[in-house]
């Protein structure tokens, strides 16, 4: 071995001196400490690696993120897996029904401390899986309970959005709303028309016989579009328009027939605005339709686009 070879296996050495006992960097490190040139620039690599390890560990990642994530896919259906028949529909369906405990990156993370202290105290076997072991651990724990209360058939049945004919009586306001949330934040979501101009949108669902707005919030006004999508709930045929609204981000309207939603609503005028954990929404009706404004952001910036 040379020192190129020295040097090219020794770029993944852990800066932490995990592989010291590696009998793959064993000849390497013999290299290294038998030359005074190959001992300095891994003395130099193996300083660099602690502090840009260091540097990524202080990294807080923001609250929102896989929000912020989810909602870049769904302005892009390249993104979203293609179901190929029922049984991948209920599968991916059971998935997106699981929501791993709040405090499971901790746990994770704890559980590959605690692996990487004990390491030398186990067999050799278990030394290049240790970690990816702690890993996998607490990713099954997190299926195991955090199982969503909704069957899987039911949440497959939603989430393909293709539902037969709905024999009942009109939808709850918040049965809607819950639908969109679960549409939304499945795999399977995708748009069937994207456009930034939304009146290209809102003919997209006229042609289709959609239900479609008369008349939008001030504030969306001069709001580009995204896309938009027909959207079944129960039966009942709704649209969907996205709007990318600068300050705000990401906003949704979903629009269904009055005959298909019961309950009283206020005009557009003074809308029913309320938040249900990360997801603000506002509610009104007119003399045909129901809307539900809705995005992740605050009460006071989805008011101050009305």
């Amino acid at each position: 071995m040379d020192k190129e070879q020295a040097r090219f296996i020794l770029r993944s050495f852990r800066p932490d001196g995990a592989d010291v006992d590696d009998r793959d960097f064993a000849e390497a490190l013999a290299l290294a400490t038998a030359d005074r040139e190959l001992g300095e620039w891994l003395a130099a690599e193996r300083a660099f690696d602690a502090e840009f390890a260091t540097a990524l560990a202080s990294i807080e990642l923001p609250d929102k993120l896989r929000d912020g994530i989810l909602q870049s896919l769904a302005a892009s259906r390249e993104d979203f897996p293609e179901a190929e028949g029922p049984a991948d529909i209920a599968m991916i369906g059971a998935l997106a029904s699981i929501r791993p405990p709040a405090a499971l990156r901790e746990e994770i993370l704890a559980a590959m401390d605690r692996t990487a202290r004990d390491k030398r105290a186990k067999p050799a076997v278990w030394k290049r899986f240790g970690i990816p072991l702690a890993a996998a651990a607490g990713i099954a724990l997190a299926f195991l309970v955090s199982r969503d209360p909704v069957s899987s058939p039911q949440v497959a049945k939603n989430l393909s959005q293709k539902v037969s004919p709905n024999s009942g009586g009109p939808l709850p306001v918040e049965v809607v709303q819950a639908g969109f949330i679960r549409a939304f934040e499945s795999p399977l979501f995708s748009l069937d028309e994207q456009r930034e101009d939304h009146r290209v949108l809102i003919q997209h669902l006229k042609e289709r016989k959609l239900p479609c707005p008369g008349c939008l919030p001030p504030g969306l006004a001069d709001v580009k579009g995204i896309g938009c999508r027909e959207l079944v709930i129960d039966g009942k045929r709704g649209s969907l328009v996205c709007f990318d609204e600068r300050e705000n981000g990401i906003v949704h309207l979903v629009i269904f027939r009055r005959d298909d939603v019961c309950g009283s609503l206020p005009p557009k005028e003074n809308p029913v605005i309320d938040k249900k954990g990360h997801w603000a929404a506002a509610r009104w009706q007119d003399g045909q339709n129901v809307f539900i404004l809705i995005g992740n952001t605050e009460i006071d910036k989805l008011a101050a686009l009305f």
